[in-house]
């Protein structure tokens, strides 16, 4: 009879050792640094428990992106789906935002990381960085685990060693927004070690995510002399005796930092001229204006009336597009150039991020999904966000990846009310 009495005793470890953690969170630097004008990840209670818990062996070397004020977002324009479903997400879309903090370029002795986080042992309890752990992402991020004092690597390096990690790195749109700006810090990291070679250290999840995640570095930084990149086994845990790092750059879903999207697109369109110029010479015939982000059949969220959208949009002229058939370089050119985009909710649509202020971008969303992470980089690019409901297919699979349908009434109505008809 040793299952009931060992699960529950699982349990009580399990829920002991999250108290343990939760009792020994720090902060990266001093709150009046980091949250002056607001943008804590959390409840103000633990904020107020957390003002004098600051890491003792983090400094900060400087700053990556301000912080960014509370802001009103445009009314969305939204279409089809369910009349309550849709008043309720304009709502959602249309609140107040709140501030963001500023990112900053820290540096942290004797530190570990495991399970997605940060973090120190002192007498032997494990002292994580708020930072790294923030409520709203601890299902994707388990922090150090019940066995947090074995360390199965210690990092050695010639020169520094820059962690870009957040709990959304394995999802290509979230690693585009939320995490590849803040490497921005490299400059700064540059100046107070000048001359020495960087390592780029990244957590590895999935081979085509980890390609695309170095591509994307390598597009935004060109190919320095001087660094590499590194993925960490997700499954293991390593020390490293110095390491720098960047708090985030946004909120969790409810904030994007302008500045770093501002750089972002800066960046890459610098790095992109001439394939943008050719694409532009091409455009000249009226190809490729016009974009459709399809989305890849194997990944699910699929359009279960696909051939019915596809015949309301090639009449206006769009081409069909699916960015995971591209370079990450094609696809920042192709979205930088088009005139209006439409595509199914995705890490593709991400790339949004790349279209010049004022385009017209219409998200085709399965009714039920409520995530604002399109409506957020709307705002910071000053895009207006619109979007077209349709129901859901039934199917055994998980209900944010199940098909689903969009009426072309609808869609038709958003096409008139971007100026397309």
């Amino acid at each position: 009879m040793d299952g009931p009495g060992v699960n529950r005793t699982g349990a009580d470890e399990a829920a002991a050792h999250a108290r343990l953690i939760e009792d020994n969170l720090v902060l990266t630097c001093d709150a009046g640094r980091l949250y002056r004008d607001g943008g804590f990840a959390g409840e103000a209670a633990l904020l107020d428990r957390l003002r004098g818990r600051v890491s003792p062996l983090t400094r900060v070397l400087g700053e990556v992106f301000p912080g960014f004020p509370a802001h009103d977002p445009e009314p969305p324009r939204l279409f089809g789906g369910a009349t309550a479903f849709r008043e309720k997400q304009g709502a959602a879309l249309a609140a107040r935002r709140p501030a963001g903090p500023p990112s900053l370029l820290c540096e942290t002795r004797d530190v570990r990381l495991a399970g997605n986080a940060l973090f120190h042992v002192a007498d032997g309890r494990p002292q994580v960085l708020f930072e790294t752990y923030r409520p709203q992402e601890r299902h994707v991020v388990p922090g150090p685990g019940l066995d947090f004092l074995p360390v199965d690597e210690t990092v050695a390096a010639p020169g520094p060693v820059f962690l870009v990690n957040s709990a959304g790195s394995f999802n290509y749109g979230h690693w585009l927004i939320d995490d590849l700006p803040r490497l921005r810090a490299l400059d700064g990291l540059r100046a107070h070690r000048p001359g020495e070679p960087i390592t780029v250290a990244l957590v590895s999840y999935f081979p085509h995510i980890d390609a695309a995640r170095r591509a994307s570095i390598e597009l935004l930084l060109g190919r320095r002399s001087g660094l590499s990149i590194r993925f960490l086994d997700r499954s293991k845990s390593y020390h490293f005796a110095r390491l720098h790092h960047a708090t985030p750059c946004s909120l969790p879903s409810t904030g994007k930092s302008p500045h770093a999207l501002r750089f972002l697109t800066q960046q890459v369109r610098a790095r992109t001229r001439l394939p943008r110029a050719l694409f532009g010479i091409r455009q000249l015939t009226g190809r490729g204006r016009r974009l459709f982000v399809d989305r890849h059949p194997g990944r699910g969220r699929g359009l279960a009336n696909r051939e019915a959208v596809l015949g309301v949009l090639r009449g206006l002229g769009f081409e069909v597009f699916d960015p995971e058939l591209t370079s990450v370089r094609q696809q920042a050119v192709r979205f930088s150039g088009a005139e209006i985009v439409v595509g199914i909710a995705g890490a593709g649509m991400a790339n949004t991020v790349f279209c010049r202020p004022g385009t017209p971008v219409i998200h085709l969303v399965p009714e039920g999904w409520e995530d604002p992470f399109y409506g957020e980089i709307a705002t910071a690019c000053g895009q207006g966000y619109a979007a077209v409901f349709g129901p859901r297919i039934p199917s055994e699979g998980p209900e944010y990846l199940r098909d689903f349908a969009i009426d072309p009434e609808p869609l038709r109505e958003a096409l008139a009310a971007a100026g397309l008809r």
